[in-house]
């Protein structure tokens, strides 16, 4: 064999051999060797996601003539029993003429409004300016997070306030002309087509709704202290009949139905705060909720979630069955890894009256914090837990702590150990 090689090989062996050696006497006189992480603070928002299924207290309103319906109402308007809903007329080229009246109508008496409101000069060009700015956003905000059914109304409030701002600023006079050439476009109309031959009416009231999608009757609202998950799980739609003219939300309480997992039913049973629900599909707004029931065949099993609402809107009233977002609070702490917790002994010390000092222990949760070589024992008080996680209180009430001692911000918590105790000294 060649000497060269021969060297290298050696000196290859003796290198991996001075290797294990010093592993070897690192084990043999058993060093110890304590990871720690910092303790950061964090901000964390308790949800749960589920698919939430709606039930509302609703009135099918039944139309049992031949004509073509053109409504009075929009979706989540609210109504007055045995208010009108709808008129119906004899053609559909009736409905759209008459309905285009009533749209030219309410534009006319826009401005004619507009300039009596001028006429006081109770508004100054820079509410006016900001009154078009956030129109403006507000429009681009409803077609980024495509809610078109608002877009409409935001456009009559920007047009609106730009005309505000031309009477105001003189660049206008009156708006005489327009509301003549609407009134006249009215005339036309109204003369030209049929009038309306009916009207359909609210039979309760609430907020109307002109869709309706076969679930109205599929759980009934009265029963919403009995119902189970496996009523939930196996609720089924019915046929709408083409007699339908739309619905009535009676109450202005609605629940939403949820399945949730055991740890989730068990989380739920102790809260006893607010929650919000977020519907990502429906709407871009989170509403306030309250838990009003959980129930569980056992504590292993599934749940049935019913949260109450009391809020209403366009996008709401027609949502039935949707993916929610629950969220149960937010939490600010000390971020710790659960591995990182034990139980120990703490003491603290008194002194009475007389001046004599008395010594109690109790064992309690905590973690071991290394400053500088040496782990003291410090107790926490946890606000929220995760699976691999938990969020730590900075300063807990005087009562939560045995000895008033817990973690700050960035001790080094002791991740994990053997014969780790309070006052260890690290070599």
């Amino acid at each position: 064999m060649d000497k060269l090689l021969f060297k290298r090989i050696l000196i290859a062996v003796l290198s991996i051999l001075a290797v294990v050696y010093v592993v070897y006497l690192l084990v043999s006189s058993n060093f110890d060797m304590y990871p720690t992480e910092n303790a950061v603070q964090v901000t964390v928002n308790d949800t749960i996601h589920s698919n939430g299924f709606i039930i509302r207290d609703e009135t099918v309103i039944e139309n049992s003539s031949r004509g073509v319906l053109s409504y009075s109402l929009s979706d989540g308007e609210a109504v007055k029993s045995s208010g009108e809903i709808a008129k119906i007329y004899s053609t559909d080229s009736d409905a759209a003429a008459q309905s285009k009246a009533d749209i030219l109508e309410e534009k006319v008496n826009s401005l004619k409004n507009l300039q009596n409101v001028n006429a006081g000069n109770t508004t100054g060009i820079d509410t006016i300016n900001n009154d078009i700015n956030n129109s403006i956003v507000s429009f681009y905000n409803l077609v980024n997070n495509n809610d078109i059914t608002k877009i409409g109304s935001n456009i009559n409030s920007l047009i609106t306030s730009i005309n505000r701002q031309q009477v105001f600023t003189g660049k206008v006079d009156n708006f005489d002309a327009e509301i003549a050439e609407l009134e006249s476009q009215i005339s036309t109309l109204r003369n030209t087509s049929g009038k309306s031959i009916g009207t359909i009416s609210a039979p309760k009231a609430g907020y109307f709704s002109a869709h309706c999608d076969g679930y109205e009757n599929s759980i009934k609202f009265t029963d919403i202290d009995k119902i189970k998950l496996n009523d939930l799980e196996n609720v089924k739609s019915s046929d709408v009949s083409s007699s339908v003219a739309g619905k009535v939300v009676n109450d202005v309480e609605w629940y939403i139905a949820c399945k949730v997992t055991a740890d989730e039913a068990t989380e739920l049973n102790l809260w006893d705060g607010d929650a919000t629900v977020l519907f990502s599909n429906a709407s871009s707004e989170t509403i306030p909720a309250s838990v009003e029931r959980v129930y569980q065949e056992t504590k292993d099993s599934d749940g049935l979630l019913i949260l109450k609402c009391n809020y209403m809107n366009s996008e709401l009233i027609d949502t039935r069955n949707e993916p929610i977002e629950i969220g149960l609070g937010t939490y600010s702490g000390l971020r710790i890894s659960k591995k990182a917790i034990h139980d120990d002994i703490v003491t603290k010390t008194t002194t009475d009256e007389n001046g004599n000092k008395h010594t109690e222990e109790k064992k309690v949760q905590g973690v071991y914090v290394l400053y500088g070589s040496e782990m003291n024992f410090k107790q926490i008080s946890i606000l929220y837990a995760e699976d691999d996680y938990v969020i730590c209180d900075p300063n807990p009430n005087s009562d939560v702590l045995f000895n008033g001692e817990t973690i700050s911000l960035y001790d080094k918590v002791i991740v994990e150990g053997e014969g780790m105790y309070d006052g260890k000294v690290i070599n």
